[in-house]
């Protein structure tokens, strides 16, 4: 098999974009990379819309590309990535103008689909801030969402739709935020994403979740993971312990929030009643071993707000 490569420019109107193309003797055109200088993000979206084919790849140079409108994939099997510094880290942004999301999934797209290597910020918008996925099931890497803020739900993703099986590797969740819940993530009903070495730190929210919050019958699967600070995952054990992860489930100044909603009340004396008897070690607030009538008094003791 003989392979020869080759660097040209391919035609294209759009300013500031160096195309390398590498052909393949192989009957079928090679794979090209599309390189983006910093500036109007709209760029990606022309590329996307118009110029790429499967298999491509879109690479931002070091800076700042500037989001006004989301910039949706489309179903495009294409990677999306960013420059790295000498360490690795992402040198590439892709930050928002305002009142906008920043990247969306909502084409069924597949792990053919890839992001990398990025940092997301300054999203603010709904449902997803730094990336909605509907449906979809794309792939992340060294991706680093940052500052987001969702008015409603996931400030830095919004994962939602039974088929969205995304994947998330070594990608970081910081001070994002959603007005009601999921101000890391937002993983909805049926959903069922994967995240391995990820980090959540500093994330907020209006009611609760405010590193994660799953859905009924989401399952997210983590592994390796870390989440800075406690009760920051809502419900405390609705993902997957995929092992070696790092996650405080409760706080210790509210141990009885067994549903980690911010107080002690109702609803968690009915999880503790339905633990009667049991040596659950969740429910034995006095730590004797069986979950009984004491553990009743030290969750009284707890009534009302956590501080």
């Amino acid at each position: 098999m003989n392979v020869l490569s080759r660097a040209s420019r391919r035609p294209f109107a759009l300013p500031m974009i160096s195309v390398l193309v590498s052909s393949l003797m192989l009957g079928e055109a090679a794979a090209e990379t599309f390189t983006l200088e910093p500036g109007p993000a709209s760029r990606i979206q022309a590329l996307i819309d118009d110029v790429v084919s499967d298999g491509d790849e879109i690479v931002l140079e070091a800076g700042d590309h500037l989001v006004e409108t989301v910039i949706q994939l489309r179903g495009r099997a294409i990677t999306l990535r960013g420059e790295s510094d000498r360490l690795g880290r992402p040198a590439a942004r892709l930050v928002g103008a305002g009142g906008t999301g920043i990247l969306s999934c909502l084409s069924g797209e597949t792990g053919s689909t890839r992001i990398e290597t990025l940092e997301v910020i300054g999203g603010d918008i709904d449902l997803g801030a730094g990336l909605l996925i509907v449906d979809s099931s794309p792939s992340l890497q060294g991706v680093r969402f940052i500052g987001n803020i969702a008015s409603v739900f996931g400030g830095g993703v919004g994962i939602f739709g039974a088929e969205s099986n995304p994947i998330f590797e070594n990608c970081d969740f910081i001070d994002n935020r959603a007005d009601l819940v999921g101000g890391g993530c937002l993983n909805g009903t049926d959903a069922s994403p994967i995240y391995r070495d990820c980090f959540w730190s500093g994330n907020s929210v209006g009611l609760y979740g405010r590193g994660m919050y799953n859905q009924v019958d989401a399952a997210p699967a983590l592994v390796g993971c870390e989440v800075a600070g406690c009760c920051d995952v809502v419900p405390p054990q609705s993902f997957l312990d995929e092992g070696e992860n790092l996650i405080d489930p409760y706080c210790g100044n509210c141990r009885a929030d067994f549903n980690c909603y911010g107080g002690v009340g109702s609803a968690d004396l009915g999880l503790l009643l339905g633990a009667w008897g049991s040596t659950d070690p969740v429910y034995d607030l006095d730590g004797d071993g069986v979950v009984g009538g004491s553990d009743i008094g030290a969750l009284v003791a707890q009534w009302g707000p956590c501080s």
